[in-house]
């Protein structure tokens, strides 16, 4: 059986009954879609576009982070519906020329950042707009442009409709609450793979952490960079700047803003040297998080890149006699244990597409020579815009990957959200993420259409495994937050 709607192409979108139930309840108020990855968010979204559109006269403006993910649901659209005239509008078109494009579009598909740039300079205007669908409606807290293009939406159009969508709100209810004041959200509408009605379309996944041991000669090096962070820590604290010597990176960053504004303040000399300091101590620990998850290689990278800046903090470092200890014993270091357990779990894997994650874009690089070392291994690296791919580039990448050029794909966060890609297989974190939407990000581009196995990496005794879980619980917590409450009770 398959939806029959006069704007929606002939057997072409299977009917599932809750897919069914949350379109319907969509057409009624401001909804956020919370669904598990590849459990059909964008047939939801096809089915409330085309039943708006066969009501009223307007246009539809869909929202997504990247130009890669609105490609792709301009693609769903082409493919699934007898919608014409949909547009991708981005920033490769030059701002002077959008106007025109927004004038013959009935769907725009657009990154948030260009909506916004647009709105505030009047080239488009949201009146005729009949509904705004905000893709990976996450990140729709603080400044990110979703919120601003919301608000304006609804003072704007003559007849608003929001849907969100997305496979992970976040487990802190602060956020929830943010992400449903932002986008104006009156009711959420939210399934967990459990669920009867929706466990019998999810495809098995078999997720193996891999345990790896740091070598010794690395030990001796974290050894070396640990005690020069906690000696910067533990002056901090002596002198009062910190509370403690149990520092984690966020209260580091809390501490630093927190000087950096009273140094604003009062200009006061005291202020500005715990800011210097605590810049130190991140720039120390993020050498540490390094060395013990990436490898000697992203460290090497990282300290000439320190050796160009022009910061006290990075001056600070380099000129301590102990850190030249470290940079030297680290340029002697072979590549970390992570390398070689990742060649072969790939290895073992080509007869289906693999995606790998890694946090760190110096570690693309090592990750894809590597690979490149098995027999039958076509590797392609997808990054972001400021890593040196630009957006037409990552479109490419993607269809090279999916058409077979490439079996195995080496990604930053850039390739988290959102994409489908069709027949991968496996995935492989090369390090655990703390973000539970981002683990989540990532298990959701694997066993969309098949069983798929997930691979996660962690070094023993290094901030891995305070990673690993701490997404693992904030995940629980969110999922206990859409089972026993549903949401509702957040309003």
């Amino acid at each position: 059986m398959y939806v029959s709607h006069p704007l929606i192409k002939k057997n072409k979108i299977e009917i599932r009954e809750y897919q069914m139930d949350i379109a319907k309840n969509c057409m009624k108020k401001n909804t956020l879609v919370v669904l598990p990855t590849g459990m059909g968010k964008t047939p939801i979204a096809l089915m409330v576009v085309a039943e708006r559109l066969n009501k009223l006269e307007g246009k539809i403006l869909f929202l997504a982070p990247t130009k890669p993910l609105i490609e792709q649901h301009k693609k769903t659209f082409e493919k699934l519906s007898e919608l014409a005239d949909l547009k991708v509008i981005s920033g490769t078109i030059k701002p002077e020329n959008r106007g025109k494009e927004y004038k013959k579009a009935r769907i725009v598909f657009s990154t948030p950042q260009t909506i916004q740039n647009d709105l505030k300079n009047r080239t488009l205007k949201l009146n005729d707009f009949v509904l705004l669908i905000v893709d990976e409606a996450h990140h729709s807290v603080g400044k990110y442009a979703y919120t601003y293009i919301a608000k304006r939406y609804l003072e704007e159009s003559e007849n608003p409709l929001i849907v969100g969508l997305t496979a992970s709100p976040g487990s802190k209810l602060g956020k929830i609450k943010e992400i449903k004041e932002t986008l104006f959200i009156d009711q959420v509408e939210s399934r967990i793979e459990q669920d009867k009605g929706i466990s019998q379309y999810v495809q098995e996944k078999e997720v193996q952490r891999i345990d790896v041991e740091l070598p010794d000669d690395y030990k001796d090096a974290q050894k070396i960079i640990k005690k020069i962070f906690e000696s910067r820590v533990e002056n901090l604290s002596k002198i009062g700047a910190l509370p403690t010597k149990r520092v984690s990176k966020k209260m580091l960053l809390d501490f630093q803003n927190f000087y950096m504004k009273k140094a604003q303040e009062t200009r006061k000399k005291e202020m500005f040297f715990a800011v210097s300091k605590i810049a130190e101590s991140i720039k120390l620990d993020y050498c540490l998080e390094l060395l013990e998850t990436q490898g000697a290689k992203p460290v090497g990278v990282y300290i000439k890149k320190l050796s160009t800046e022009k910061s006290k903090a990075s001056y600070n470092m380099l000129a301590d006699s102990l850190f030249g200890v470290f940079s030297r014993k680290v340029s002697a270091l072979g590549e970390h244990p992570k390398l070689g357990k990742l060649k072969e779990i790939v290895a073992k894997e080509l007869d289906k597409k693999v995606i790998i994650f890694t946090q760190y874009r110096a570690t693309v690089d090592v990750i894809v020579k590597k690979l490149e070392e098995i027999k039958g291994a076509k590797v392609g690296k997808l990054v972001g815009q400021k890593s040196g791919l630009s957006q037409k580039q990552q479109v490419s990448v993607i269809r090279d990957f999916e058409e077979g050029f490439y079996n195995c794909l080496v990604c930053t966060s850039i390739g988290e959200e959102g994409l489908d890609i069709k027949g991968v297989g496996t995935a492989v974190f090369y390090e655990p993420v703390p973000s539970e939407i981002r683990s989540i990000q990532r298990r959701g581009r694997v066993a969309r259409l098949i069983k798929g196995k997930i691979y996660i990496l962690v070094t023993k005794d290094t901030r891995d495994e305070a990673y690993y879980w701490t997404a693992y619980h904030k995940e629980k917590k969110m999922k206990r937050y859409l089972v026993k409450e549903n949401l509702e009770s957040f309003g």
